[in-house]
């Protein structure tokens, strides 16, 4: 219940933490789950977004899903393993996991309407595999820990 105080904000009550009662054993298996489920999404929007072109969903559906589970189910267990659960480790294993992508993009060929090959578009979609993988972090691994500016990006405002 909020005190009797001439003036509140809705802020200044909101605990952004997971309680201890809260937690579950199943908690980090449901996030880890919908994560894996929703963030292979990403990228195929992405491509059928920007490339105004209806079939670029399934084929990024299908290359999102290969990425996230060939390489990103044992980059994650290696991640998880050395602990190395901060935003950039999972921003970089996203990178990683767009690799077969661009090595896929590279041996096909282009299609008559999308742009050639190149290193700039090569890094356009390692930096969505990357967005993926920060996603990723947010849904599965950033959850169970208090939100703040430290946490999701490693520092703090100066006073």
């Amino acid at each position: 219940m909020l005190p009797a105080r001439a003036k509140v904000t809705i802020f200044e009550h909101m605990d952004l933490r997971i309680a201890p009662a809260a937690r579950t054993p199943g908690n980090g298996r449901q996030r880890l789950l919908l994560a894996f489920a929703l963030v292979p999404m990403l990228p195929a929007f992405y491509a059928a977004l920007l490339f105004a072109q209806p079939w670029a969903l399934p084929a990024g559906l299908l290359l999102g899903y290969a990425g996230a589970l060939l390489p990103g189910l044992p980059l994650l267990l290696v991640l998880r393993r050395r602990s190395w659960l901060r935003w950039w480790h999972f921003a970089l294993a996203g990178g990683l996991c767009a690799l077969p992508a661009i090595a896929l993009y590279r041996r096909v060929g282009t299609p008559p309407h999308l742009e050639a090959f190149s290193a700039l578009n090569a890094a356009y979609l390692a930096a969505w595999g990357g967005f993926a993988g920060l996603c990723f972090w947010l849904l599965a691994v950033a959850g169970e820990s208090l939100v703040s500016l430290r946490t999701l990006f490693g520092f703090e405002p100066r006073a």
